[in-house]
């Protein structure tokens, strides 16, 4: 830091010149003073003294170094020594500028929590007013390291126009995303009450569209405030934010498509019910379809409803999915409603559906399909009640394999330092192949007197089938003298297959029906540099990529796992389903309920996972047939581009972002980019895997040790338990 001072004034001189005049050559000797002292601070004030002396005398042309990237006529200057940064004031024709320059600061020496104020840097913001009378305005720009971002809107009465931009310089590329839109008021009538109020656009050269970020933009909203952004207020800044993350620089891409406004009964900006529209396409291709909505509907204060909808269609991955979240909603104006609701289906090679509204049950993982967390359909109290709590939440999913339904009821009453609080729980899951049911139920009810509680009740049970059906019921009873505890279980059906009648079943023969074609799908062979043209492929019949191979994969029974099940009833003996292939290279794993395949003890029943990733499928690597050319392939790749004769004209490439090299450094030593040390993780999350200790092979499942254990001895345990043990010894 000790040449801090002379870097700001070298970053100046190099925009301004002039090395000869006498101001300069006493400006550089004060910066030395003012570097040297820093080291040695009895002399700090005189050398500061010096230095704004020489400072004030160019004090001109400094500020033409400062305004050297945003040129406006005739800026007053205010504060130029304030800790907070210098604000300039100038007029651009019918526009009230503002400009903000942040300072530079250097740690006083003789006491660190104090700053040394060395001068303004070049600018970080600019905002701008309009008021004409017939119109009015404003807007702002952030001036970046590697380009700029703003936004404007403006007011002409029966028509308002708002726009944002962000011009990037990436890896050597000019990078711009815009959205402008324009309302009307009153709106193009389209007839039964119905208007159009806004139109726009979007536009992004060398930009992508980032659905993963953008199906998180729709829950704070933010979303809607980019895409239809005429009421953006004090929010232009989230805004322009919001759209550098989901509409990134994305070299060789563009982005583009309108955006509208359909209004139902709208009069002076006000209507019963509407729809912003956005589309917009990803090119070339093109590859990706993104729809964008926001819609609202009610009558304030009796319902107030948004839902901000993105839908996604993905061309390349073969998927189609629409994300949903309820945005500032409420009911008669004291309840707060919220919630997620998301649809995904697959028609590629590994085809499924989802569709969710307000989650999943707990711990379930919709895989293949990837869905961000959801929050729970509900409502709560919004408005502040003395003493008075209620919230509802709740939900439904339905998967290709499952069913799932839950929600929960709170409320709390407390007046006086007396507090009253009940509630009921219940989350449920039907696993249709194999059939399996789980459903927890929880609900209770207490009272606290000062924080100390008086009496309560509460009810856990647990309902796990088919075979065996096993209820668990727990009471419990509060008092401020004493807890009473009543624990019970109950099991209906067989436990084990002594009840098991007829001939015994051959868990392979029941796999026959799942050996066919519409099981197989590629896997692997997947190579990013290339975008396959679609082809039609027969019914059943699985197109490979001749780097990949072939995945087989079945919900029907466990393989590799000892069972004595099958569809909830007892097989007569214990069995284990393997399966071979040519060029085995891999395995698959699906969610299987291990009480459908395995007669489990009460405890066992109570205690296991009531869904745990097993073996269900292998996958094989291309035989000679799917080889070909066995000659020795290039390892590299070309990229091929196919680019138009004409030039971009842009505000980029006619040297809006050329700066000279020592402003340059001086830029990257203040607001460059952190650069991580290393790359490497630092913490690694792992699957727990098992041990079976009469053998102490290492299985990648609590069902696989426990079936090892079961059969040849000794017990399992996990092996992260087991290579740290817990002493009980003393106690």
């Amino acid at each position: 830091m000790a040449d801090s001072v002379r870097r700001y004034v070298d970053g100046a001189l190099a925009v301004l010149g002039h090395p000869g005049d006498p101001r300069t050559t006493e400006l550089l000797a004060a910066a030395d003073a003012v570097d040297a002292a820093l080291a040695a601070p009895a002399t700090l004030d005189q050398a500061l003294a010096r230095w704004r002396a020489a400072a004030d005398a160019m004090r001109d042309r400094l500020l033409a170094y400062l305004l050297a990237q945003v040129p406006v006529p005739q800026p007053q200057a205010r504060d130029w020594w304030s800790p907070e940064g210098l604000r300039l004031e100038a007029g651009l024709g019918p526009f009230e500028l503002e400009i903000v320059c942040p300072p530079l600061l250097l740690p006083d020496p003789r006491d660190p929590a104090r700053a040394v104020v060395i001068g303004p840097l070049p600018p970080k913001t600019v905002s701008a007013d309009l008021d004409m009378g017939v119109a009015d305005g404003g807007g702002l720009l952030d001036v970046l390291p590697d380009g700029v971002r703003g936004a404007l809107g403006m007011d002409f009465g029966v028509v308002q126009a708002a726009a944002l931009a962000g011009l990037r310089r990436v890896d050597g590329r000019t990078s711009v995303a815009a959205v402008i839109s324009a309302g009307f008021t009153p709106g193009l009538q389209l007839g039964f009450g119905f208007q159009l109020s806004r139109l726009g656009g979007v536009v992004g050269v060398n930009r992508g569209v980032d659905p993963q970020v953008l199906a998180a933009r729709l829950r704070d909203g933010s979303a809607g405030e980019v895409l239809f952004p005429l009421d953006l207020g004090d929010g232009a800044r989230k805004a322009l934010l919001a759209l550098e993350s989901f509409l990134p620089p994305r070299d060789g891409g563009s982005v583009a498509g309108p955006t509208m406004r359909l209004s139902w009964l709208e009069v002076g900006g006000r209507g019963f019910c509407s729809l912003d529209v956005a589309v917009l396409a990803q090119l070339p291709g093109p590859q990706r379809v993104v729809i964008v909505g926001v819609a609202r509907a009610g009558i304030p204060p009796v319902l107030k409803l948004r839902v901000d909808v993105a839908g996604v269609v993905d061309f390349v991955q073969q998927t189609v999915s629409v994300d949903s979240s309820l945005v500032d909603s409420g009911l008669l104006g004291i309840f707060s409603v919220y919630g997620d609701v998301v649809y995904a289906q697959c028609w590629g090679p590994r085809p499924y559906t989802v569709l969710s509204a307000g989650g999943f049950y707990p711990g379930f993982r919709p895989e293949p399909a990837s869905i961000r967390p959801l929050s729970r359909l509900g409502f709560h109290l919004d408005v502040p009640v003395p003493g008075i709590t209620l919230r509802a939440e709740g939900y439904l999913a339905v998967t290709s394999n499952s069913l799932q339904l839950g929600g929960r009821l709170e409320a709390r009453i407390g007046v006086a330092g007396c507090q009253a609080h009940g509630f009921l729980s219940v989350d449920s899951i039907i696993q249709f192949t194999p059939f399996h049911v789980r459903a927890d139920v929880s609900a209770g009810f207490g009272v606290k007197v000062f924080g100390l509680t008086f009496c309560g009740v509460r009810l856990d049970g647990t309902l796990d089938g088919p075979g065996p059906v096993t209820i668990r019921g727990r009471l419990t009873v509060e008092t401020f003298l004493h807890d009473f505890h009543f624990d019970e279980t109950f099991t209906f059906g067989s436990r084990t297959g002594a009840a098991f009648q007829g001939e015994p079943r051959r868990a392979a023969e029941v796999l026959k029906d799942e050996v066919r074609a519409e099981a197989l799908r590629p896997a692997g062979g997947h190579d990013p540099g290339v975008v396959p043209a679609p082809l039609s492929v027969p019914s059943g019949v699985a197109l490979v990529s001749p780097r990949g191979g072939v995945c087989w994969q079945q919900r029907r029974v466990p393989l590799a796992t000892p069972i004595d099940r099958l569809d909830g009833t007892p097989l007569g003996s214990v069995q284990t389903v393997t399966v071979t292939a040519p060029r085995l290279t891999s395995t698959t794993r699906e969610l299987f309920a291990p009480g459908s395949f395995i007669s489990l003890t009460q405890a066992e029943a109570l205690n296991r996972p009531a869904f745990e990733l097993l073996p269900a499928g292998v996958v094989c690597s291309g035989g000679d047939d799917l080889e070909g050319d066995r000659r020795e392939q290039p390892t590299g790749h070309d990229v091929l581009r196919k680019v138009r004769g004409e030039r971009p004209r842009t505000l980029a490439s006619a040297t809006a972002l050329a700066m000279p090299g020592a402003m340059l450094r001086m830029l990257t030593d203040r607001d460059s980019t952190p650069v991580p040390a290393t790359t490497d993780a630092m913490v690694a999350a792992l699957d727990e895997v098992w041990v079976a200790t009469h053998d102490g092979k290492v299985r990648d499942s609590a069902t696989a040790a426990h079936q090892a254990a079961r059969i040849s001895g000794g017990f399992a345990v996990a092996q992260a338990d087991l290579a740290a043990p817990v002493l009980l010894e003393g106690l």
